[in-house]
């Protein structure tokens, strides 16, 4: 049975973010753990798709954009650029890293999903298949 959030489906909210508030729900009573029913799969994929676009572009912008030069040649504009250059945007700990990391784990998710719908759909063959030969041997 299809899960149908009755506040957002009253409201006419669509079902990709139905799906997202069912997640919500879900992974707020068990943290680290998110359940998306099987007919909501692809709507979930397509929201992680959105986020992992929208990151991206947001971490190409950041890689083009955010380089400090220095106000003055200096001996506090040149190092302060430095250190915020290096900060930002050199080593696992910079702000780039991280929001590389972010758009890897949301495609992990994506293919984690990829893969339980294929599984799902293998699932369907297999008992399709059986009541099929189970039908024809009663025939």
């Amino acid at each position: 049975m299809p899960f149908i959030d009755r506040a957002a489906y009253v409201a006419g909210v669509p079902a990709d973010a139905q799906a997202v508030a069912y997640a919500r729900r879900v992974s707020a009573s068990a943290p680290g753990v998110l359940r998306i029913e099987p007919d909501q799969v692809d709507a979930a994929i397509n929201v992680f798709r959105d986020a992992v676009d929208k990151l991206e572009e947001r971490v190409r912008d950041a890689r083009n954009a955010i380089r400090a030069n220095p106000m003055a040649d200096d001996q506090v504009s040149q190092p302060a650029a430095a250190a915020f250059n290096r900060v930002s945007f050199d080593g696992s700990e910079s702000a780039i890293a991280a929001w590389t990391g972010a758009v890897t784990e949301l495609q992990s998710i994506i293919r984690q999903l990829q893969a339980s719908k294929e599984t799902i759909f293998q699932a369907e063959d297999v008992v399709s298949q059986s009541f099929s030969s189970a039908a024809g041997a009663m025939g």
